[in-house]
This record gives C-alpha cells, sequence and structure tokens, in this order.
C-alpha cells in the first residue's frame, strides 16, 4: 500500500478507481453519498499530487516511455483537479433529480482522467488518446438531460468539432511518423533537428505544423478556430461549461506547450511568428466580441477566448530565447514558459468560479443577462462578492492572481524584445495592455449592475453548502495567489524546468 501511495501514477489510479465506483454504487446510494465520494476521491488525489509537487513521491517517474510523471504534469493535473473540483460541488444541485447520478460523477471524473493523461504523455499516441478520453466524457455530460435539446446541440457541436481538431491533429503527427520513424516527443525533437529549409522533406513537414497548429487551434479555441466555443458554452450546463473553458481548453494548452517546445522545438523561427499574429488575433476578437455579448455566459466564453490569446505569448517569447543561448537565453526560456503555465492557473480557478456563479444563478433564471444582474449585492452577498473578485481578477487588477501571471507574461514579452530579429515581441505586450484595457469595460459593467439599486424584486438564490465551499476555494485562491504569488511561481518554475528536461 504504501508503495503504491509512493507512485507518481497514483494520483490517476485513484481517479480512475473513483469514477468506476462512482458509476458502480449509482444505485445503491444517494445523490449527496456521491457527491461526497468524487469529492474525496479528489481531496485524495490532491494531496498525492502536492506529494509529488512537494518531492516526497519521487518524480519524474517514467511509465514505460509512453507517460512521465514530473513536476509540468503535476502542475497541470493540480489545475484540472481544482477545476473539476470546483465544477463537481454545484454539480450536486443540477442533477439532485436525474436518476443516473452516478454515471455523471463518473463521467466528470473521467473527463479529468484524460486530462491528466494528456499532461502526463511523452508519446503521442497516448497524447491523443488522452484527448479522446476528455473529448468522448466532456460530450457525454454536455448532453447528460436528454430532454435538454440546447444541451444536445452543444453536445453535438462539441463532438464535431473534437473530432475535426482530432482528425487535423493525427494527419499531422502521421506526416511527422512517416519523417521521423517515432511518435517519442522527446525522440522528435532530435529527428527533426536534421530537416532544414534546404531539405527536401522542409515542405512536407511544413503541412504537419500547419495540420497540428490548426488541430490544437480549434482544441484550444484560438482565433480562426474558435467560432464553436460560444454557442458550446451556452448551449452547455454551466458547470459543465466551467470545467470546458477552465479545464480541456487547459489541457489543449498542455499538449500544445508539449508539442512545440519540445518536439517541434526545430521549426521555432518557423512557428514563432504564427504564434504570434495568432496571439494578436485571438485576444482582439476575443475582447471585441465579448463588448457585444448581453449573455454572461456568451462574454464569459468571448473572454476566455482573449485570454487564450494571452497564453500563446509565451510560445514565442520561449522560441526567442531558446535561439538566443547563454545565460539569459536560458533564464528567460524558463521565465517566459513559467509566465504562461501562471497565466493558465490563475485563469482556470477565476473562470471556473465565474462560470460557477453563472451556474447557481442559471438555475433560476435561465440564461441570465448582463441586465439580470442588476441589484444581484442586495440579497444576494456572497455570490456578489466572489463574481467581483473572479471577474477583477480576470482583468488584472493589482493585488489579485490575475495581474501577477499577467504581468509576469507581458515582461517576458518585453524582454524577448532585447534579443536580436525578435524586436517584434514588444507588439505582444502592448497588444495585452491595449486588450486589457477593452475587457475593463465588459467586466466592470457586469460588476456595476451587480451593486446598482432597482426596484426590481431581487430573489436570494439558494446555495448548497457544497456550492459555497466551492465559492469561498476559489475567492480565497485567488485573493492569496494575487497577495503571496511567490510559492506558486516557484512551483511554475519547476514545471517548466521539467518540461525543459525532455529537449
Amino acid at each position: 500500500m504504501i508503495q503504491f501511495f509512493a507512485s507518481g501514477m497514483s494520483p490517476l489510479v485513484v481517479m480512475i478507481a473513483g469514477s468506476i465506483l462512482a458509476a458502480a454504487l449509482s444505485f445503491y446510494v444517494s445523490n449527496r453519498v456521491l457527491g461526497w465520494l468524487s469529492v474525496i476521491t479528489m481531496l485524495i488525489t490532491f494531496g498525492l499530487l502536492f506529494l509529488i509537487i512537494g518531492g516526497q513521491i519521487p518524480n519524474p517517474q517514467s511509465f514505460g516511455n509512453v507517460m512521465v510523471e514530473d513536476d509540468f504534469a503535476a502542475v497541470f493535473q493540480l489545475i484540472f483537479l481544482s477545476v473539476g473540483f470546483i465544477s463537481v460541488l454545484p454539480s450536486v444541485r443540477y442533477i439532485q433529480d436525474d436518476r443516473n447520478q452516478g454515471e455523471y460523477y463518473s463521467l466528470l471524473m473521467l473527463s479529468v482522467v484524460g486530462m491528466m493523461v494528456i499532461s502526463a504523455s511523452t508519446d503521442l499516441i497516448t497524447l491523443f488518446v488522452g484527448i479522446a478520453l476528455t473529448a468522448l466524457a466532456s460530450s457525454s455530460i454536455i448532453a447528460f438531460r436528454k430532454k435538454d435539446r440546447t444541451g444536445i446541440e452543444a453536445a453535438m457541436k462539441f463532438y464535431i468539432i473534437s473530432a475535426l481538431s482530432a482528425g487535423l491533429a493525427l494527419y499531422g503527427i502521421s506526416i511527422l511518423y512517416g519523417l521521423t520513424h517515432t511518435l517519442q516527443i522527446s525522440a522528435l525533437a532530435s529527428s527533426l533537428q536534421g530537416i532544414t529549409p534546404s531539405s527536401p522533406s522542409f515542405p512536407t513537414a511544413m503541412v504537419a505544423l500547419v495540420l497540428i497548429i490548426a488541430g490544437f487551434g480549434f482544441e484550444v479555441a484560438i482565433v480562426p478556430f474558435h467560432m464553436w466555443a460560444p454557442d458550446v458554452y451556452e448551449g452547455s450546463p454551466t458547470p459543465v461549461s466551467g470545467l470546458l473553458s477552465s479545464g480541456s481548453k487547459k489541457a489543449g494548452f498542455a499538449a500544445l506547450l508539449k508539442l512545440f517546445v519540445v518536439a517541434l522545438i526545430a521549426f521555432r523561427t518557423e512557428w514563432a511568428p504564427i504564434f504570434g499574429a495568432l496571439a494578436v488575433l485571438t485576444m482582439t476578437v476575443g475582447n471585441i466580441a465579448a463588448l457585444q455579448q448581453k449573455s454572461v455566459k456568451r462574454m464569459l466564453a468571448y473572454s476566455s477566448i482573449g485570454q487564450a490569446g494571452y497564453m500563446l505569448i509565451a510560445l514565442p517569447v520561449f522560441a526567442a530565447a531558446f535561439g538566443a543561448g547563454g545565460v539569459y537565453g536560458s533564464n528567460l526560456q524558463v521565465f517566459s514558459l513559467s509566465s504562461g503555465i501562471f497565466q493558465i492557473l490563475t485563469h482556470a480557478i477565476a473562470s471556473a468560479g465565474a462560470f460557477m456563479v453563472v451556474a447557481i444563478i442559471a438555475t433560476n433564471i435561465s440564461g441570465p443577462t448582463v441586465d439580470e444582474f442588476k441589484g444581484l449585492f442586495r440579497n444576494n452577498r456572497l455570490l456578489s462578492v466572489s463574481l467581483t473578485l473572479y471577474l477583477l481578477s480576470l482583468l488584472g487588477i493589482p493585488l489579485l492572481a490575475g495581474f501577477d501571471s499577467k504581468l509576469l507574461l507581458f515582461s517576458s514579452a518585453v524582454g524577448g524584445s532585447i534579443i536580436r530579429g525578435y524586436s517584434w515581441l514588444i507588439w505582444l505586450a502592448i497588444a495585452g495592455v491595449l486588450n486589457s484595457a477593452v475587457s475593463l469595460i465588459y467586466y466592470v459593467r457586469v460588476i456595476k449592475e451587480m451593486f446598482s439599486d432597482t426596484d426590481k424584486p431581487i430573489p436570494k438564490f439558494p446555495i448548497t453548502r457544497f456550492a459555497q465551499l466551492s465559492l469561498w476555494i476559489a475567492a480565497v485562491a485567488t485573493v492569496a495567489i494575487g497577495l503571496y504569488p511567490g510559492p506558486v511561481i516557484s512551483i511554475c518554475n519547476g514545471a517548466a524546468r521539467a518540461l525543459l528536461a525532455l529537449l
């Protein structure tokens, strides 16, 4: 038993066992017991991941050359688990009248398992298995209520987009395999070093590069592959919208980092300007579209697209630092990746929290608009104050988590612009600051409505103890990380170094 808990695979095994147990006990125990089972499973997994990050469980540990449990995998698994935990608590109320509650909890945990597999994979087939498991489990819980037509439609869209993105990425991966005869991520990095612009196989490699960018572009909903996200987030049950926005998208970023920072590093001069352009396009389109939304769910969906643009900044900055070499270059490599991972973490917490508030309100008001938040503070203090904290963190206000992550990310772009040939990176920081200013309008609009007076009667929305706990956890994490970011930055640095160790 002690040997099992000292294994790097134990977090995955505990989550899989919890999901099987939830499905098996579905007809024998109540919704509340199933909810507690999911919560306890996740808490045990949290403990194991903290032991891995803290060094009490040795890492890295490799499993058959297809997965490695290192700091990078553990940090992303912690992010996915946090989002899953925040999503499962309001779900207790969402499915309280459903007779298939065990299956719901089982699928939710399997979706998190798929994301955990993605972050630990060192082989492209394993990576693909993780993506497929996440997509199948997620689309199943989107369509969980068979009579909910909007949920069924959203699930179909998500399933088709997942299949399309997987097909494009798989086609690109198969071309890479044809060129290198390996699917190991680290081996790909060394095999592709020999392919230069003068090589006959270079055009073929570029086709693979474009297909992989398009495939994973759909996965993480960056412009111009973002069209599906607002419709799917709006049509999905709100607890699941938070999981999609804050969990499965972040899993896509974990895959993107492994592929481009490690496997495709030989083509960094080709993909760096592409990701630079996509970053500016994604943050601008996402924020401008969010300005025009009346539905709070659609506003958060477009905001999430804009935030994806900020996260992309880490890739071209890393490419510049990798070419620079020397002490400055090696420090900037870690700094850029660490800043990107930190931004992913802070956005996951704030976004999941915001979707959770909307989930609580949406059980009484279908598809709430910004106007329907008017006067919310009068009878719903916890909802109003916590949502204000999440939105201000997404905006990047000082003393909250989002400010620290954006500051580091934009600073890394400024640092990268000093490198010869990469002066254009400064424009990524400028675009990020300008887009943050644009996002001020739609975030503050919601906050203003919540604290405004109104003559209309404002209902008091019931919040279960599970949901209250979830709101408090996300709010405390948002403030605590903002006030004292040092330990979290240190953990993100460890994750960045673990990723670089694969090179």
